[in-house]
């Protein structure tokens, strides 16, 4: 029970041990990845995967993980993620 209120404490003005960036960013990473892997899932089943479509998930993972990183930096210069 601590964990749940520890969680939404996150998104009030109240103290909390975690960050909502972080949370944020979990949530956008963990439906991306279950996305791309129902996507891949589906087409190696109906063998109708071209190397262009691995491509281009490759490519949105790549975006993301700079995108992320970038974001993380930013963060740490600001002193915002403490």
């Amino acid at each position: 029970m601590k964990l749940i209120s520890a969680f939404l404490d996150t998104f009030t003005n109240k103290q909390s041990r975690y960050s909502s960036k972080r949370i944020e960013r979990f949530a956008v990473f963990t439906s991306m990845l279950i996305a791309t892997d129902i996507f891949l899932i589906m087409a190696i089943f109906k063998c109708s995967i071209s190397a262009t479509d691995l491509m281009i998930v490759c490519g949105g993972w790549l975006a993301y993980a700079g995108f992320n990183i970038v974001q993380g930096r930013k963060d740490k210069d600001n002193g915002e993620d403490k």
